[in-house]
């Protein structure tokens, strides 16, 4: 079979995709390791339309519903994408092919494994300032990195914080 439409990435972008998709009438298939993508790790989200508070996970999952039956969906690492006449795009499972592709790829965050980090998310360990910053009102708060990011993260935090601390490993912040 050939698809209208592959979606690589199935976090809120690609399932955005696949919502517009499916109003098209376009034979869609969205691929990606996790439905829901990083969106689905927020404890709480607070800043998005139609909905005062709702976890990251309940909120793919009102994606989800959306879109199910509707298109197809498959739950499988991406391991090539390549051109030929079509997209061919090759997992350890299959190979799918499509006249179009849209890439959401998303990102991973990086975490520090340390004991009780995951049991502490939303309880005081966050992956997002932009999301969460204003839970940290007139808290210490601590950024681990040296890149932009961690440093953006770090004037954001700064304007609700009592004090905001960076953590990093080398001398210099990159």
């Amino acid at each position: 079979m050939i698809y209208d439409l592959i979606i690589a990435g199935a976090g809120p972008a690609g399932l955005s995709a696949a919502i517009y998709a499916s109003r098209y009438n376009l034979n869609t298939l969205i691929m990606g390791e996790e439905i829901g993508g990083m969106a689905s790790e927020a404890y709480k989200i607070e800043n998005y339309p139609g909905f005062k508070s709702i976890s990251g996970m309940e909120l793919m999952n009102k994606f989800k519903e959306q879109i199910k039956g509707l298109i197809d969906i498959k739950q499988e690492r991406i391991i090539e994408l390549k051109k030929e006449n079509n997209f061919m795009i090759t997992t350890k499972k299959n190979i799918y092919k499509s006249k179009t592709v849209i890439v959401a790829a998303g990102t991973k965050r990086r975490k520090l494994n340390i004991p009780g980090e995951q049991e502490l998310i939303g309880k005081g360990v966050s992956y997002c300032a932009t999301c969460d910053a204003a839970f940290f009102k007139d808290k210490i708060v601590g950024v681990v990195g040296g890149n932009d990011a961690a440093a953006m993260s770090a004037l954001l935090l700064a304007e609700y914080a009592k004090k905001v601390f960076i953590i990093y490993r080398k001398e210099k912040i990159r």
